[in-house]
């Protein structure tokens, strides 16, 4: 028995003439209600909108039906099934000569039937629809001689002649079948263009946006909308096991009106549907470390098993009518941390300590004890997770369609905060915990067919996400306590300062309608969608104090023989007040959509959108700054898109263009932050030792402050507020495509792709003053011979406008950012055992220091430009851009003899092999100063050279100017299928990621002076390699597994 097709094998297209009896299509069609008025006064008030009309989670066939001459056929009868899925569907032409029949189930083995007076009958099969396509056809009827049919044996289109939007598909065997490590779907992410990773952890941004995405399931929000992230986070294993997925949308631009909240991208998961036949799959994965190579910042290959066990099955209840799948995975991980520090000034590359202290040799050893004793270590971990999915389709009636799933996740894993495989930095021991997640989301959807010009979707998902962690108890050190400790700028040498935190539980109902109307040459769609996501945190950061020391003699003096009492940090902070906020976000949007097929080679499709976010007012105000009592709604998102589809008179090559504006959503995260950070709810105390008060106020290391007195010491306090005139960034995106149907199974795309960002968020400091004396640094080289001098402008204490508070943050609108790019792709469906697909991308993404997605959560912080409220002036290359990224997959499936011998089958015939191939240019780094004690007598802060405490980096230095590394990675698949009677299948499977072990740096050691007492000094080693990390194992070094799978 071969191998379950990947694609369709076709032929080239034929004509076959054949007699047969003339069918009649039944046309006893039972009146619905329409049970909402609403919808048709909607319909009727708004104007119409963008892209083809496909209900989010469905795919369509449409198309205009002529005679020879070209004339349309007008109440020709239309009839689309598909067996496998029991679906039959009956429309009919209307005085346009156009049919439609959206909302149909992304599946393969679609087959259409047309029938007309006089005309011969046409019919069409091997159609296979994909999640937001519109199969789009243009049928000739010749007029009938006979009873006679027409019968057309071809394929789908490769290209759409009337899609203008950017959207990518990754099908079924493409998830299957290519190689994916760890399982987790939304990784292919990052095989479609102007797509670049954005850290190390699992994020991704599109064309040049940090976050800003969002991800749906079947169309339901599914994101979590504290980060704006998926389900989950990234931390986790997968939210949905990848056999439970059908396809997998990636919508970039030029995309629905129905879709919004989202400034960077769209994700739809779309999760599988039982059939009128049983079918189902086991499945195991295994991996352990004589399959993985050493991360190059170890000196061993720690020790990693990882068993993924689970099970689908899928069929008919009753046929053509009630359909089920379920699916269940478990996934058990052991997987240790590597802990280390190799960063200077403290520490070399191999962990040795060169630091200098000036204390006595006890204090010393004592200190040095203390920090190598914990960071030095092989930290035990691991990762279990249990995924179970389920989902009922009911079809009581041809024109009624009613679904119904649940999806479940229990993660937990201990010391799992950090998944990187090594670290260097501290993180691994002074910045990790325990980490538990509980995601689960339902979904419910009736879609009807009032008319046969029609149709109606209501949808309700209800989605809740649940992430608690804390730190374990042996990661706390008898000698400091929970106490964060920073030594000379060495970060995490005591214990992480967020946990425990519920952080946050969210939850969310949401209700959308969606209505399309076919009317002439139009496909208008409507439709409303409310969601209210309520998050409940329980978290105080820094409860237990963090101590920072200015160089490492200090804090020997202070760790160990302190009888006195000293106080020899540098600064101390810590943060008290009530834990607990619960707000709720209220997002209703509407929107309208018109698909205008103009003429035979020209279809338009334009629309608005209009979203709106009631946000949650703050229940405590700070009375000295009343704007930190509201927190502004803007009311004017309005998001028009247009887009064009021009098809040549040869059908095979199609013109695109599009437009559009589109709103990010509300981040909670930052919702949050300003319910926190009014200097009342919650006060973070920071004392500065360079002020007399504030040291006699503060502790002896390293105990904490017990509680806080109404009147803390002036100036220690923060407060933070969203600007009266705040508003959602938002991105335009445009851009131009040449696509060409090079074969029946070959196409290829050339585009532009346009980008700009605005009103991106930032901070400013309202209480900084204005800029002090200039301020001249000395600029040495490693020897200390002075090769040049800094001048700069400074922040002085003595400026600061209200002595009440340390900085009066206002959370504002100030970024832009900019991307253009060119991309070319390749698509190559399934013939004669070869499918792949090409994408490269050139791109240049500059913005206004940015940063990456993690850092767009919160804001509360304060600012982090070089100057107050100078965005421009660190206008660069974002730390996204990534210029050149070509992508390359293929599934070869070869067929070396035709023999159906037993030797052929088991040994010589039934092999795959897929692999992707991904070649990337080096994102960059932005060189820092690290300033060790004060930059200068009376500075407002102590972190910058100039005295604002914003952003570090080298103000005479490029920005985004250490590159880190280039990426060459190869990841393949072997399998070897082995057919058991005539309905069973064995494959066996080996997988490795990043085959030929090419690993790449993701981060560099960034730090290129050290300033003290008016010198920069160069660090050692600035720009060498200083970690690996990857996602999902935490390295990039090779991985491998093996797997068997059994289908039936």
């Amino acid at each position: 028995m071969p191998p379950p097709k990947q694609g369709s094998l076709t032929d080239s297209p034929r004509i076959i003439h054949r007699r047969k009896p003339r069918v009649s299509v039944c046309s006893n069609w039972r009146s619905l209600v329409i049970t909402s008025l609403g919808r048709l006064l909607t319909l009727a008030a708004l104007a119409p909108a963008v892209h083809y009309a496909q209900t989010a989670g469905f795919g369509g066939i449409s198309g205009v039906v002529r005679d020879a001459s070209g004339a349309v056929v007008v109440n020709a009868r239309v009839a689309i099934s598909n067996e496998a899925k029991g679906i039959s569907r009956s429309v009919s032409t209307n005085e346009a000569g156009v049919f439609n029949a959206p909302a149909l189930v992304p599946a393969k083995g679609y087959s259409l039937r047309v029938e007309a007076e006089g005309f011969q009958a046409y019919e069409r099969s091997d159609l296979e629809i994909l999640v937001g396509q519109n199969v789009n056809l243009n049928i000739p009827l010749a007029v009938a001689a006979a009873a006679t049919t027409v019968e057309v044996i071809s394929s789908t289109p490769i290209i759409s002649q009337t899609e203008t939007g950017n959207s990518q598909v990754v099908t079924q065997a493409q998830i299957l079948n290519l190689p994916i490590n760890g399982r987790r779907v939304d990784s292919f992410i990052l095989l479609t263009p102007a797509v670049v990773s954005d850290g190390t952890f699992g994020l991704v941004s599109f064309r040049g946006i940090a976050g800003g995405n969002s991800f749906l399931t079947d169309g339901n929000d599914t994101t979590n909308q504290f980060y704006n992230e998926n389900a989950g986070r990234t931390r986790i294993t997968t939210q949905i096991s990848q056999d439970a997925v059908q396809e997998f949308q990636v919508l970039s631009n030029g995309y629905s009106a129905e879709y919004g909240r989202a400034s960077g991208g769209v994700i739809n998961t779309v999760t599988r549907s039982g059939g009128n036949e049983v079918h189902g799959t086991g499945y195991w994965f295994f991996r352990n470390r004589s399959l993985n190579a050493r991360d190059p910042y170890s000196d061993f290959n720690a020790p990693e098993v990882r068993h993924q066990v689970g099970g689908s099955i899928g069929g008919a209840i009753r046929k053509d009518k009630l359909f089920y799948f379920f699916n269940a995975e478990t996934t058990r991980r052991k997987f240790p941390l590597i802990a280390s520090l190799t960063r200077p000034p403290l520490f070399d590359a191999s962990g040795r300590f060169v630091g200098t202290c000036a204390a006595s040799a006890a204090q010393c050893d004592a200190a040095l004890k203390f920090i190598t004793g914990r960071q030095f270590q092989v930290l035990a971990r691991r990762a279990d997770s249990e995924l179970g999915f389920g989902k009922i389709d009911w079809r009581p009636t041809e024109r009624n369609s009613i679904s119904a799933s649940f999806n479940y996740l229990r993660w937990i894993s201990p010391n799992g905060i950090q998944t990187q495989a090594v670290l260097n930095n501290g993180n691994g021991v002074g910045n990790n915990a325990d980490s538990t997640v509980r995601t689960r989301y339902g979904r419910l959807s009736w879609t009807s067919l009032p008319s046969n010009t029609m149709v109606n979707e209501v949808r309700y998902g209800w989605f809740k996400d649940r992430l608690f962690d804390d730190v374990a108890s042996a990661l706390i050190p008898a000698e400091t306590g929970r106490v964060q400790i920073t030594v000379q700028g060495q970060a995490n040498l005591g214990v992480a300062d967020a946990y425990p935190r519920l952080n946050p539980s969210e939850n969310r109902h949401q209700i959308a309608d969606n209505l399309t109307v076919t009317l002439g040459r139009h496909t208008v769609k409507t439709g409303f969608d409310f969601v209210s996501t309520r998050d409940y945190n329980d978290i105080l950061r820094n409860r237990n104090g963090t101590y920072t020391y200015a160089n490492f003699t200090n804090f020997a003096l202070d760790f160990s023989g302190n009888t006195a009492g000293a106080k020899r940090w540098q600064s101390f902070s810590q943060r008290f007040g009530n834990p607990v906020v619960d707000t709720t976000i209220k997002d209703v949007s509407w929107y309208v959509q018109d698909q205008f097929r103009v003429t035979k080679n020209l279809t338009l499709n334009y629309g608005l959108r209009y979203e709106y976010a009631h946000l949650p007012q703050p229940t405590v105000t700070n009375p000295d700054y009343p704007q930190t009592g509201r927190l502004r709604s803007p009311k004017t998102n309005f998001a028009p898109r247009f887009g064009a589809a021009w098809a040549f008179n040869d059908n095979k090559t199609v013109l695109r263009l599009g437009y559009g504006i589109f709103y990010a959503r509300v981040q909670a995260g930052l919702v949050n932050s300003m319910f926190l950070e009014n200097g009342v709810y919650q006060k973070q105390i920071s004392l500065n030792a360079a002020v007399p008060a504030d040291l006699a106020a503060g502790p002896v290391f390293p105990r904490n402050l017990a509680g806080i007195d109404r009147n803390p010491p002036a100036g220690t306090v923060d407060v933070t507020f969203l600007s009266p005139d705040w508003r959602n960034p938002y991105t335009q995106q445009g851009d131009v495509g040449l696509e060409r149907q090079l074969t029946e199974n070959l196409g290829m795309t050339v585009s532009y792709v346009w980008s700009r960002g605005a009103h991106l968020t930032t901070v400013r400091d309202l209480n900084i003053g204005g800029l002090g004396p200039e301020v001249t640094y000395r600029i040495v080289d490693a020897a200390g011979n002075q090769t040049g001098t800094y001048t700069t402008p400074t922040y002085r204490l003595a400026n600061r406008v209200d002595p009440r508070w340390r900085r009066v943050n206002m959370v504002d609108h100030g970024g832009n950012s900019y991307y253009n790019a060119m991309v070319v792709q390749v698509r190559k469906r399934m013939s004669k055992g070869i499918e792949g697909s090409l994408a490269y991308t050139w791109s240049h993404a500059i913005d206004f220091n940015q940063g990456g997605g993690n850092a767009n959560i919160f804001f509360s912080g304060g600012p982090t430009s070089l100057r107050n409220g100078d965005y421009r002036g660190d206008k660069s290359s974002s730390a996204l851009d990534q210029r050149h990224r070509f992508v390359l997959t293929t599934m070869w499936q070869p067929v070396f003899t035709k023999s159906t011998s037993t030797l052929a089958r088991f040994l010589v015939n039934n092999w795959a092999l897929s692999q992707i191939t991904t070649l990337a240019s080096a994102f960059a780094q932005t060189p820092t100063i690290f300033v060790s004690g004060a930059p200068f007598a009376g500075a407002a802060f102590n972190t910058s050279i100039n005295g604002f405490g914003g952003s570090s980096r080298v103000p005479f230095l490029p920005a985004a100017s250490l590159d880190i590394d280039q990426v060459y990675r190869t990841d393949a698949r072997l399998t070897k299928i082995l057919p058991v009677g005539e309905r069973y299948q064995l494959h066996l499977n080996f997988e490795a990621f990043n085959v030929f072990n090419h690993v790449s740096n993701t981060s560099v050691n960034g730090q290129a002076f050290q300033a003290t007492n008016g010198v920069l000094t160069p660090t050692p080693r600035l720009g060498e390699g200083s970690a690996s990390q990857g996602f999902p194992d935490g390295t990039n070094a090779r991985r491998a597994q093996v797997s068997l799978r059994f289908i039936f």
